[in-house]
């Protein structure tokens, strides 16, 4: 559904920032699609470059097999005598196509002076839908967000998950093939968060739209998301299925996004702050286990306690489902003569042992 080749884009100035540096992807209809990176890494850039609200310095835009743009690469050789020039879908063309693509924003971006109804019924205008037709799908999309009884209401008078509600409705007027929602949710409490979350994913599910989630938070990505990209320095520096990201990240940036959302990183703060928790006598270690889809199951615990007479005292564990699968891990105190048996039949059974601390 959305083909990024090559895409950079740099804002130019006495100081030139790189906000986007040759990034490729390629994004399946009806997925959901996470962009995670820190403030600056080139998130909310890359996704104005797919409906070019920003234009690329340099690469090709597909979406929905239109092409948007195609700027050459600086000093890339020309396909001919004549050289390649930069191809751009002619304005009205373009315009036409944003109507395939929604899009909404932290702040929600509300007319104040219109109802809930008018909101939604804006990107209508000029759709040549006579009045009628335009009260029924108003009628329809709020029916869809869950706020049938705010169409006379005024954004003022709602909460923020309200709004939000309100800005998808209105982002889905057109019928879109596409949904980006830029940092949707990081105006919104936890539990609004959730409630947004769950409406993406079930408008994902009954009409099949593709959707591209940016965010800051791995949290977000972790609910709703089927494959994610990791920018960092306006780069992918990774990408792949949910589960395969965290599951085994490859890079420190998504390592560090990974431990947001779990405890099983708290250890190391109490190591390096010489906690008495973690206090060791000589022997012992403090062991964090990392479990997937083959042995999450099994009582492994339990077995190299039998089997390799150690004590084994957790200190922290965590559990989930990750697009269906499962995924945890264990911190644990581990003591007893045969520690170095049972951390290599931990291994033989595909659990990744680390040692975060020796006695």
């Amino acid at each position: 559904m959305i083909r990024l080749e090559h895409v950079s884009k740099t804002f130019g100035g006495p100081a030139a920032v790189h906000a986007v540096r040759d990034v490729s992807l390629e994004i399946a209809p009806g997925e959901i699609f996470g962009i995670i990176g820190y403030s600056g890494a080139g998130k909310s850039t890359l996704v104005r470059c797919m409906n070019l609200l920003e234009e690329p310095t340099c690469g090709r835009v597909t979406v929905d097999g239109q092409v948007l743009v195609d700027i050459p690469q600086p000093g890339e050789k020309a396909d001919s005598q004549q050289g390649r020039g930069a191809i751009r879908m002619p304005q009205a063309q373009l315009r036409e196509m944003r109507k395939k693509i929604g899009m909404i924003f932290q702040q929600f971006n509300l007319m104040p002076s219109r109802t809930v109804a008018g909101n939604v019924a804006f990107p209508l205008k000029g759709s040549g839908l006579s009045k009628e037709a335009v009260s029924a799908k108003v009628t329809e999309l709020l029916e869809l967000v869950g706020l049938p009884d705010k169409a006379e209401a005024y954004p003022s008078q709602l909460s923020g998950g309200q709004k939000q509600r309100v800005a998808i409705a209105r982002a889905l007027a057109n019928d879109p093939k596409v949904l980006l929602c830029d940092e949707a949710t990081s105006a919104l409490d936890p539990q609004t968060t959730q409630s947004i979350l769950r409406l993406i994913k079930e408008i994902n599910q009954k009409t099949g739209i593709t959707v591209v989630v940016i965010t800051h938070e791995m949290a977000v990505v972790k609910e709703i998301c089927h494959r994610v990209a990791v920018m960092d320095g306006g780069r992918v520096v990774e990408e792949g299925t949910v589960y395969d990201v965290f599951s085994s990240p490859r890079e420190e940036v998504t390592r560090s996004f990974i431990a947001t959302t779990s405890n099983l990183s708290k250890v190391e703060e109490l190591i390096e702050a010489n906690d008495p928790m973690v206090a060791l006598e000589p022997g012992e270690l403090i062991i964090r286990l990392s479990y997937g889809r083959s042995n999450v199951r099994e009582a492994t615990i339990s077995e190299i306690s039998r089997r390799f007479h150690v004590d084994v005292s957790i200190l922290y564990s965590n559990m989930e489902i990750l697009d269906g699968a499962p995924l945890g891990g264990v911190v644990a105190k581990v003591s007893g003569e045969q520690i170095t048996g049972a951390m290599a039949y931990l291994s033989e059974r595909d659990v990744v042992v680390e040692v975060l601390k020796r006695g």
